[in-house]
This record gives structure tokens, C-alpha cells and sequence, in this order.
């Protein structure tokens, strides 16, 4: 396992929640407030959120929030970080457990959408500031936002990304996407097919470098 197959199998999933974050705070200040661990948009939203670490841009470099020795973070305060500390250690995924990592080779974004894939947290934030950034991961049980019809976010959300951003293995990026809003996707070859009351509902085709090449779809 690496950090490219990761970001394959959540990359869709992770998009798709920043865009729910992105549509609900929209125009809205923020706040973090590291006693309390309370993520703050203007006086509207208040979300309990964890520090996965921080963006430098004088040396362009990551810094894990556990190896932060300068700030004196609380430990509830990088719980996650810590968890993804261990797996990496466990998984042999070097940019899990170096603590300071040049942002040329990985960011904060991308670690964030591999925390937000394994479900360690709802979302996360960027929040800039003078010098960098801090990631943050978004903890809070409960995120006031829905999906009412998950397959047709998945039809109208995927065509998008894979147009406008670089998914290097499309047929992964699909297959974990309906894994994680609860679909048993059924592969054959190059072929994804997904059934509802033993009707097909949705079908991709993939090329033999498993790029999209059709996305039918037949919604219940």
C-alpha cells in the first residue's frame, strides 16, 4: 500500500464531502480555537475538529502535528494524526510517519482526503494564514448537510472530477466511491455494474488503462 492507491480509492469520496463543506460555509469566516478544539464558521457553524498538521511556506514543507514540538499541542488535540501515525508505521507508508515532509512530494490536501476516505473525520479545512496553513480534520459526529440520493450525487459527482481533476485509475476511483456510500459495485474485466431490486441501475465501462469510457445510468 501506498499514498498513490490511497488517494485512488478515496480521492472521489473526500471530494465529494470538501464540496458539501464548501457549499455549506461558503462566505463564512473561521476560528479555531486549540483549547477547546472547536472549528468555527462566522457564528453559524461550531464543529469539534482535530490538527492533522501544517503547511510552511518558507521551506514549502508539511509538519505532522505530533511532531510539532514548538506548539505544545494538546493530545486530544492530534488524536488522528497520531492514528495515522501508527498505521503508517504498521503499513510501511513513509509520508504517515516522517515528521516533516516537503511539499513537493505531498500536501496537507492530500493527507486530509486520505483521513476523510478512512473515515477518521467528516471533512477538513485549510485554514490559511500568515506563513501557511493548518489542516484541520473535522470530528464533529454530526455534519449538518444530506445526500438524498446517493447514486445520483455518485453519476452527477464523478463525471465531473475525473474531467476536471487528475484521477489516475478511474475504475478504483468509482469502485470505492459506491463502496463508501454502501453500494456492492459488481466488476467484471473493465465493466462496473451496480443493481438495485435486481435492476441495473448504473453501468461504467473502462479502458484497458482504466479510464472512464461510458457511464450509463437508470435510477429507481
Amino acid at each position: 500500500m501506498n499514498i498513490s492507491s490511497l488517494l485512488d480509492q478515496h480521492y472521489c469520496y473526500a471530494l465529494d464531502r470538501q464540496f458539501l463543506l464548501a457549499d455549506l460555509i461558503e462566505g463564512l469566516d473561521w476560528h479555531y480555537d486549540v483549547s477547546t478544539g472547536v472549528l468555527s464558521f462566522g457564528d453559524r457553524y461550531h464543529f469539534q475538529a482535530e490538527i492533522l498538521g501544517t503547511e510552511a511556506e518558507a521551506d514549502a514543507t508539511w509538519l505532522w502535528s505530533w511532531a510539532n514540538e514548538m506548539s505544545f499541542f494538546h493530545p486530544e488535540r492530534i488524536q488522528t494524526a497520531l492514528k495515522m501515525k501508527q498505521w503508517g508505521e504498521e503499513a510501511d507508508i513513509p509520508e504517515l510517519t516522517e515528521p516533516c515532509l516537503s511539499l513537493e512530494s505531498i500536501d496537507g490536501h492530500t493527507l486530509g482526503m486520505i483521513a476523510v476516505g478512512e473515515q477518521l473525520g467528516q471533512a477538513y479545512y485549510r485554514g490559511p494564514h500568515a506563513g501557511g496553513a493548518v489542516l484541520l480534520l473535522i470530528v464533529e459526529p454530526q455534519i449538518p448537510w444530506s445526500v438524498e440520493n446517493s447514486l445520483q450525487r455518485i453519476i452527477t459527482v464523478f463525471p465531473q472530477i475525473i474531467s476536471e481533476r487528475e484521477v489516475e485509475n478511474h475504475q478504483v476511483a468509482l469502485r470505492h466511491y459506491l463502496n463508501h456510500y454502501g453500494f456492492e459495485p459488481e466488476e467484471t474485466g473493465n465493466t462496473i455494474i451496480v443493481r438495485q431490486q435486481e435492476q441495473v441501475v448504473l453501468r461504467a465501462s473502462f479502458d484497458e488503462f482504466h479510464r472512464l469510457q461510458e457511464l450509463k445510468t437508470s435510477i429507481l
